[in-house]
């Protein structure tokens, strides 16, 4: 049995207009963007720390915690 065989989708080529129409990214909103997901990783980080202390200090006091 022969499958039939498959042609790509003509992509649409991109014109002056469509390349104007998308949205330039601000770098300052990038910049503020990346600054509050770093912000947030560090306080991940952080409780997760504080956590892993809190039971480290269980398991030294002989708990299974």
């Amino acid at each position: 049995m022969k499958s039939h065989p498959h042609v790509a989708p003509a992509l649409p080529l991109i014109t002056e207009v469509s390349a104007a129409s998308q949205p330039t990214a601000c770098p300052i909103a990038a910049a503020v963007k990346a600054r509050a997901k770093a912000l947030k990783k560090w306080r991940k980080h952080e409780r997760l720390r504080q956590f892993m202390g809190w039971c480290a200090s269980f398991h030294a006091l002989g708990f299974s915690f």
